[in-house]
């Protein structure tokens, strides 16, 4: 059963009392103006109490009826209708009365507001009150109003008007009846439709918002119509931005604005807010008030592309490797030989001051090539860790005072803090704490102050190597890892390569903050597994 606390059924009860109110007022007007400029007796007295009435129903009705069936209350307020109608065709006329038009607005409203079936009942009752009526007034059974309104009307018109009556009273319930009941069908197929779409509005969003890619739909100037949270948080979106300025330049532009002739999509790359980002960019024509609607859809490709880097990365080590296997056997034999003659010779023959001097030069380069090849080797030489619990002031330390041995005009500063022990290869931990040391160094030039701290970074031990040597500036902070590249005359350009790759080994975070003739500072956080290196 419906009550009446629904709202759209409050709202049409209003709307029917709200009508019925509004016809007897002017009902009320017309007999009042009937009764100033006209001798006739007039039917405002009852038109007034009708109105009264109607007034006192409306603001009593929902307190008395509120928890009345939808379709009671409905019966209820149409038969009272029925009757008050009555009651005004009674009193201008009976069967000759101008008011009996009247019986079609219940019949109206009942297929509003009732089914088919109902409808008809209600033009039945309509019709037989007003036959009823019309029958005893014309049988003199109940007398007219007035003697005025008494009509001289013949069997056969009566009739004729009793016919026509019930022709107008059914004609109009049925008419009326299949018009609402299909506005009804319409209404209720259109709030499924609307039903479903809401649903379907509330999926797209759902699917949009969990999409790991981002999403935004433009016109063709480039206003957004629709992004999704990624989207935003890729690009810093506001609802002003236009999407083709922020990710096209007019390259691009030239190129997407040509997708409709190539009836193809377009894709490129761009850096954005430190993200390397994927864009492609497709376009639709022609839907609903748009004539171009470009989708865009944006990838973050950051991690894939230091994960190719690093991939490219070991590809390149593994061809270096290959390579001095090759020139480990051509190259270091040979030179150890050469290296053994000389010193022989050297030891055993007597030859003059000058030529002693030679023999010492190719000794000396000799030892050079041979700690280059070391070094070579060691780079392409993949070992698994083997990892043990040290001390790693101890260690820093024991590279310290190998360094002082042949650097006495080197100072080092050393600001350590209590329980530094961790968990590494002792070994590899080892040498990359004398390529950092060497390094700096190199850039003091041997002379000078070097600042080595040990402290706790996010709960883990770390270390820094702090010089005011030469520094460098962006372009040779972004090749300091690279093979085979040096700022200094001595080494091939491995030292930091090696530590890069021991960093990666253990998963430790690097990061290096330099300034052109100010100084290098290098921290190393031996963390957790999985962290990253410096690029």
């Amino acid at each position: 059963m419906i009550f009446l606390e629904d709202k759209s059924l409050r709202s049409r009860f209003i709307f029917l009392n709200s009508i019925r109110i509004a016809i007897l007022s002017a009902l009320t007007l017309i007999s009042l103006f009937l009764l100033i400029f006209s001798d006739h007796p007039s039917t405002v007295i009852p038109i007034i109490l009708s109105l009264g009435l109607a007034i006192v129903c409306a603001v009593l009705y929902f307190p008395l009826f509120r928890s009345t069936g939808y379709r009671l209350n409905i019966y209820v307020q149409l038969c009272g209708d029925i009757l008050v109608i009555t009651l005004l065709v009674y009193f201008s006329g009976g069967i000759v009365s101008p008011f009996y038009f009247l019986y079609i607005l219940p019949i109206i409203t009942a297929s509003i507001f009732l089914k088919k079936k109902d409808t008809l009942y209600i033009a039945t009752l309509s019709f037989i009150l007003f036959g009823i009526l019309s029958d005893l007034m014309y049988l003199k059974v109940i007398p007219f109003y007035s003697e005025l309104y008494a009509p001289n009307v013949s069997l056969s018109s009566f009739i004729y008007n009793l016919l026509m009556s019930f022709i107008a009273f059914s004609s109009a319930a049925l008419i009326a009846s299949y018009y609402f009941d299909r506005l009804r069908r319409t209404g209720e197929e259109l709030k499924h439709v609307q039903e479903n779409l809401k649903d379907l509005v509330l999926i797209n969003n759902t699917v949009m918002e969990r999409m790991e890619n981002g999403f935004i739909t433009a016109d063709s100037r480039g206003r957004m119509i629709s992004y999704n949270e990624k989207a935003r948080s890729l690009l810093n979106l506001n609802n002003r931005s236009n999407i083709l300025s922020i990710l096209l330049s007019p390259e691009d532009r030239k190129r997407v604005e040509q997708i409709s002739l190539l009836q193809n999509r377009y894709y490129f790359e761009k850096r954005r807010n430190g993200l390397v980002l994927g864009v492609s960019v497709s376009m639709i024509e022609e839907i609903y008030s748009f004539d171009k609607l470009f989708v865009f859809i944006i990838t973050d490709l950051t991690e894939k592309k230091k994960i190719e880097m690093a991939l490219h990365r070991k590809q390149h080590m593994a061809l270096i490797g290959e390579m001095a296997a090759g020139i480990a056997h051509e190259i270091r034999n040979p030179l150890t030989s050469i290296s053994g003659s000389v010193q022989f010779l050297k030891k055993n023959m007597q030859i003059e001051p000058e030529y002693r001097n030679l023999m010492d030069i190719i000794i000396t380069e000799s030892e050079r090539l041979s700690n280059s090849i070391e070094e070579f080797l060691n780079f392409t030489k993949v070992t698994p860790l083997e990892t043990s619990t040290f001390d790693l002031s101890v260690l820093i330390d024991e590279v310290i005072e190998l360094v002082e041995i042949n650097q006495k005009k080197l100072t080092f500063i050393r600001r350590y803090s209590h329980g530094n022990e961790v968990e590494a290869d002792q070994k590899k931990v080892k040498q990359l704490v004398w390529n950092l040391i060497s390094n700096a160094v190199k850039a003091v030039n041997g002379s000078g102050a070097i600042e080595v701290n040990v402290f706790k970074l996010d709960g883990k031990t770390s270390f820094s190597i702090k010089d005011d040597g030469v520094g460098m500036d962006k372009e040779e902070l972004s090749r300091l890892f690279t093979p085979f590249y040096s700022r200094f005359t001595s080494g091939i350009g491995l030292g930091m390569a090696i530590v890069r790759r021991i960093v990666e080994e253990h998963g430790f975070n690097i990061q290096v903050h330099s300034q052109r003739d100010i100084g290098t500072e290098v921290t190393v956080n031996l963390g957790d597994s999985g962290k990253e290196a410096y690029p």
